[in-house]
């Protein structure tokens, strides 16, 4: 039943938001999960659950090598179409771990997601960066989403208002 006055049912709206509010505790505008706790949850996955043994480590040494030159080889694209499932970018970076560097995205969607929230959007307008793969330098975030699309067939068609200064 609505206040007398509008002043009586402003705080009649305002406890009855407060309540709902205490009840859920839930904040809005956070539309994916927490991707630094899914980052972990899939990193302790990937851990292997005994170490190789030493025999082993050659072998391991020489599948890693082949499964880079494979990872670097698929996400060179030679025609537009190709959406690779794996980031150019940290499979470039050789201070992260072979894991991180060969992580396979499940779609070419989620590789874009990833692309942009860790590669593009943290970062200011005149970043530079240099492709690990190509040895390329990128003079700033329209370049690195135009060499992304051309050389590695990641596609984001956010708005340039979603990507942070461009």
């Amino acid at each position: 039943m609505p206040g007398s006055t509008v002043e009586k049912e402003y705080q009649r709206r305002i406890a009855a938001i407060n309540a709902v509010i205490a009840f859920c505790n839930v904040e809005e505008g956070s539309g994916r999960p927490n991707i630094a706790q899914k980052r972990k949850c899939s990193a302790m996955a990937d851990l292997p659950s005994a170490p190789p043994a030493k025999r082993q480590e050659r072998t391991s040494t020489d599948e890693c090598k082949t499964a880079l030159c494979q990872a670097v080889a698929s996400v060179c694209i030679s025609t537009p179409n190709e959406r690779p499932k794996i980031c150019f970018l940290c499979l470039g970076n050789p201070r992260l771990p072979e894991h991180e560097r060969l992580k396979t995205y499940s779609t070419p969607g989620s590789l874009s997601l990833h692309f942009v929230d860790w590669h593009v959007k943290p970062y200011p307008k005149e970043m530079r960066v240099k492709c690990g793969v190509c040895n390329k330098e990128l003079e700033h975030k329209a370049h690195l989403m135009n060499h992304a699309e051309t050389a590695h067939g990641i596609v984001s068609r956010l708005p340039l208002s979603a990507l942070g200064p461009i």
